[in-house]
């Protein structure tokens, strides 16, 4: 009866191997080499029908339905697995392509590796891309069609239904004459899939309700005088009237003082240059290019910088390029400040382009002014230690560190908001931030494991502060303007944090995966929306499904003994820990795919 209990599992443990071995498979042969035998092939759907009737068996045998709230969570994954299983059987995914007033109705089913028919004509009477204001970067991608004599719009996350088909934006020709789009035709397998999310959903909070505890977590470069220093330099006063001047910088109108601060860092890796500011810099090196051409201002490494100089060679009429080629990221920088001194990299808002309010540039100094990330970083170092002095005030005054740090960060990461206009959470730098947020919060819910979560947010916040060099605040790509990404990502985030402190707190397990289920699947809707399928086994997403099934396991203590031993669970979450830093790490360096950020 045992070895029975345990066979769901089992059989749950090799298509997690299987899953893993795939993203390796698809990295090293290619998509279609990983779908067409593994994913798409009928020994995994089997596999996946084995252990489907498998823990419908353990169900029964438990007799799982006289506790309604938990057998409706397993009914509602058995109902996510068949909508899968009908897609898989029935549904058509394809490419059709259309040129400017030829009507069209035939479109490459991938399934069927052949051309099929459309049940009704659809013409493409012009295509667009819409940009950002003053900058060449695209913000949606338009195709005005005709379908039936109605006319019909269709961009990024803006899909046309017709007759059961979807159609969805997908690329377009070079010369702006043609549109291609993704058709995709699935009434059955995705109502189906839709109707086992909603009711996870509310499974999900039937189980958290019945808890015993609830838990709540809950250039303008002219006429500016040179002060007397040691390098040549605009005095403090003049920088700071020029960083509140706008320019174009990212693809997006910013303050000169945002593209200062964040050239600075690209190229010395800190925010100032022997007490000078970073809009002095960057002036200065406009102003006076041969005399910060000795300056060794490039980082090459740890401890070692170089000057301009040492690729430059200005001893001739011509400057002449020398050195280059042997390091790309120091050809990067000296590019860059090539740039800076011959007037090329900033440029001015046209005239037709609507500039920032004074309070957004106020509210963006501000921002750059203040260093989030390193104060945050050394006040939950404080935490940490203040927070294992067993003594009353000791433990009071780690209370009071811990709120206003939380609020800091909070009214940090608020900030950015506001100034990018988009819930900041689209690269490794922002989701840091809020993961270091969401640490704090359970540490303040769970007082046991304050100086853990203390510790925790000192190291995320030390890796996000490793990687400032690059911490852009830029104009999302056209498919991220979506609230569904902003739902999934936060989701996703918080059950991260939850998953790395259920290692020491038990309790916190289940609200983990319950986040991190729900996470995957409003992101399943944000692709579905957005490219017209919800489940397409990117890296990314099989190793999101990989976390979520090993971190559910042990919330079944009570078919699997093992569990209940402290120490085995601890060990157990150890090892867990890999399947998470590979899914938020370790896909976006090693496997790459559509939600990489490398």
């Amino acid at each position: 009866m045992k070895g029975k209990k345990a066979l769901p599992f089992i059989l749950l443990a090799v298509i997690v191997i299987s899953i893993a071995a795939a993203t390796f498979v698809e990295e090293a042969k290619g998509t279609a080499v990983a779908h067409r035998y593994i994913y798409g092939a009928m020994w995994f759907r089997l596999l996946w029908l084995a252990m489907a009737a498998s823990g419908c068996w353990l169900i029964w045998k438990k007799k799982l339905w006289r506790r309604a709230a938990v057998f409706m969570l397993h009914l509602s994954f058995l109902m996510i697995l068949a909508g899968a299983l009908v897609t898989s059987f029935t549904g058509r995914k394809g490419t059709l392509h259309l040129r400017e007033g030829v009507p069209e109705k035939e479109f490459y089913c991938f399934e069927k590796e052949r051309n099929e028919q459309l049940p009704f004509y659809v013409r493409l009477d012009s295509f667009r891309i819409a940009y950002y204001p003053g900058t060449e970067a695209p913000r949606d991608y338009v195709s005005y069609l005709s379908i039936e004599g109605e006319k019909r719009l269709l961009s990024m996350n803006h899909i046309v239904k017709q007759k059961g088909f979807r159609l969805y934006q997908s690329s377009y020709d070079p010369d702006m004459q043609g549109s291609i789009l993704s058709v995709n035709f699935d009434p059955w397998g995705t109502m189906l899939t839709y109707l086992g999310y909603a009711l996870l959903g509310l499974s999900m909070m039937w189980v958290m309700g019945t808890s015993r505890k609830r838990l709540l977590i809950g250039f303008l470069l002219v006429g500016f005088s040179m002060s007397a220093s040691a390098v040549p330099s605009i005095t403090r006063e003049k920088a700071t009237e020029l960083e509140k001047e706008q320019v174009v910088w990212n693809n997006r109108v910013a303050p000169f003082g945002t593209m200062a601060q964040e050239f600075l860092l690209k190229i010395y890796g800190r925010r100032t240059y022997h007490g000078l500011t970073p809009t002095q810099v960057v002036a200065s090196m406009g102003l006076e290019p041969i005399e910060w051409s000795k300056e060794p201002i490039i980082k090459m490494g740890r401890g070692k910088f170089q000057p301009l100089s040492d690729f430059v060679d200005y001893s001739g009429t011509t400057p002449t390029l020398q050195h280059m080629g042997e390091d790309a990221k120091a050809d990067e920088k000296v590019g860059l400040m090539l740039m800076l001194m011959h007037g090329s990299l900033i440029q001015a808002v046209p005239d037709d382009v609507a500039k920032l309010s004074p309070r957004r540039v106020d509210a963006e100094l501000l921002y750059n002014h203040i260093d989030w990330l390193l104060w945050g970083m050394m006040a939950s170092f404080v935490l940490a230690l203040l927070a294992v002095i067993p003594k009353k005030n000791i433990h009071r005054l780690a209370i009071c560190l811990h709120w206003a740090l939380l609020i800091f960060l909070v009214a940090g990461w608020l900030l950015r908001w506001y100034i990018a206009d988009y819930l900041p959470l689209s690269n490794g730098y922002e989701t840091m931030f809020f993961v270091a947020i969401c640490l704090l919060c359970v540490g303040l819910y769970v007082h046991r494991i304050m100086p853990l979560a203390a510790l925790a947010t000192a190291f995320v916040l030390l890796v996000a502060h490793l990687g400032e060099a690059n911490p852009h605040i830029t104009p999302l790509m056209p498919v991220l303007h979506s609230p569904w990404l902003s739902a999934h990502v936060s989701i996703i985030m918080m059950s991260y944090a939850l998953l790395a402190l259920s290692i020491v707190e038990r309790r916190l397990l289940r609200l983990a995966v319950f986040l991190l289920a729900a996470g995957i699947f409003l992101g399943a809707i944000w692709a579905n929306v957005s490219w017209g399928t919800y489940w397409s086994w990117d890296p990314k997403e099989s190793w999101a499904l990989i976390t979520l099934l090993v971190y559910s396991i042990p919330l079944h203590a009570e078919s699997l003994p093992w569990f209940r031993d402290t120490h085995n669970y601890r060990i157990y979450s150890i090892l867990a820990l890999a399947c998470l830093l590979m899914t938020y790490l370790g896909v976006n360096y090693l496997l790459g795919g559509m939600h990489s950020y490398n």
